[in-house]
């Protein structure tokens, strides 16, 4: 029936549709000699760690990822002493060997630092094409994760894990061009 039976599939005929779309846009503005318009992506992966020894502590973060009572901390995001802050080394290291396990997996990431939230950090992997970007942010959640725990963290992917605090959001940078044009996107 032509109905999609997986996850994927519904992202390679958005893209096929993408392309064909754009390619009659740009017939209209002249442009006959393209023959291929891509859709690339690049996620912003923000993440809590906490201590694994709090985290075992708390059941409600064992359970659902997420604080479900407590009181706000004594010290949140006043100041942007975190944001700009070094990263402690602890951190650091677990990073480096997060990197290091992406490489391996030939997914290259090209950002990384504090984010507002004590305890918030935040992973970025290059540009690349949209199908395959979705499958790189899999392997870097799963990655994180099982990073964490060797590192003796429990590593927080829920939207909100903490009430009054930013969250572990998701950012997707998303374009589309060509390769005679580059970015359709800029005017």
């Amino acid at each position: 029936t032509g109905e999609a039976l997986d996850l994927k599939t519904p992202l390679l005929r958005s893209i096929e549709a993408l392309n064909k779309s754009a390619l009659k846009a740009l017939a209209l503005f002249g442009d006959i000699e393209s023959t291929k318009v891509s859709s690339t992506l690049g996620a912003e992966q923000e993440y809590f760690l906490v201590d694994a020894n709090f985290a075992n502590s708390r059941p409600d973060l064992l359970l659902s990822g997420r604080t479900l009572f407590g009181k706000p901390p004594a010290k949140g995001q006043q100041f942007d002493d975190h944001y700009f802050g070094a990263i402690p080394e602890r951190i650091q290291v677990y990073m480096q060997d997060v990197e290091e396990k992406l490489y391996r997996l030939g997914i290259p990431a090209k950002t990384r630092h504090n984010e507002v939230a004590p305890g918030q950090f935040e992973i970025a992997p290059y540009h690349e094409a949209a199908n395959v970007a979705t499958d790189h942010q899999q392997l870097i959640m799963t990655t994180l994760r099982t990073m964490a725990k060797k590192h003796g963290f429990m590593c927080l992917l829920h939207e909100k894990p903490f009430a009054g605090i930013n969250g572990s959001g998701k950012h997707v940078n998303w374009s589309v061009g060509n390769a005679t044009q580059g970015s359709l996107l800029d005017p």
